[in-house]
């Protein structure tokens, strides 16, 4: 699990010594030189260009953009992020808004919507945009609706259900409710609470996935009107979001690989 404190990350030891060695392959392996990470698909065989990432935005306003529609939400700060990166980048998703010019508006932002709603829809959603890394906001409406946390959390064990049903082989960042909830504080910590033990479940049966703690990631100070962030908020955001993403990416590239012996072996 990871977290974020006045905007800084924080991880266990063990996981912080990870992180510096996928730190230092992500400053030494541009996006378009060295190896592929396994699960991000090439442009045909052998050499040639790469695919872009292929990435689904999924979630409800937030996600959307509403609080800073030109810059629709983070998903402008983080095209322009991870592009500056040299990482060549594709919004996947079955919705396509954003202000004009956006240079990529697709995505699968469903403003008002519940986990409870999604869950029957977001299958053929994944199946269809079959993305590369699934950037996961959801729980907010279902709590501040009146759901406890722990009902949302099932909610959420059953999304990331169909998720991986439509696309096995994907990554999904699972980012925690980052607007303050005062009214519903209690079952915004409990969710908070249970959402490891639910990444845990799914990374049991080989699910690739991560849960990052972003309940103190935005100052009040980075809210458009207490639920949704304003232009600054959304630019950490996309920051958190860079940052896991590369992280995932040099994990990938870190890995050991298999040697291959000669035939007949």
């Amino acid at each position: 699990m990871r977290g974020w404190v006045g905007g800084l990350r924080w991880r266990v030891p063990l996981q912080l010594t990870a992180m510096l060695v996928a730190g230092l392959v992500v400053a030494g392996i541009p996006a378009d030189e060295g190896g592929t990470p396994p699960g991000v698909r090439t442009a045909g065989e052998g050499a040639g260009p790469k695919a872009a990432l292929r990435v689904m935005p999924l979630g409800a306003s937030s996600t959307e953009g509403v609080g800073s529609p030109g810059t629709a939400g983070y998903r402008g700060p983080l095209f322009a992020e991870l592009t500056g990166d040299g990482i060549r980048v594709d919004y996947v998703g079955s919705r396509h808004d954003g202000p004009a010019g956006m240079a990529d508006p697709d995505n699968e932002g469903h403003s008002g919507w519940t986990l409870a709603k999604m869950i029957p829809a977001v299958g053929a959603w994944v199946a269809e945009a079959d993305p590369d890394v699934v950037l996961l906001h959801m729980g907010t409406n279902d709590v501040n609706s009146g759901a406890k946390g722990g009902v949302a959390a099932a909610r959420l064990d059953t999304l990331l259900d169909k998720v991986f049903a439509a696309a096995p082989q994907t990554h999904v960042i699972v980012a925690g409710i980052w607007a303050p909830l005062s009214a519903h504080a209690k079952d915004r910590a409990e969710l908070a609470r249970l959402t490891p033990g639910v990444v845990a479940r799914h990374r049991a049966l080989g699910h690739s996935v991560e849960f990052v703690d972003t309940s103190t990631l935005l100052a009040p100070g980075d809210f458009a009107d207490g639920l949704h962030a304003n232009a600054g908020g959304y630019r950490k955001i996309a920051a958190m979001w860079t940052t896991e993403i590369e992280g995932w990416l040099a994990q990938r590239r870190a890995a050991p690989v298999e040697p291959v012996g000669p035939a007949g072996r």
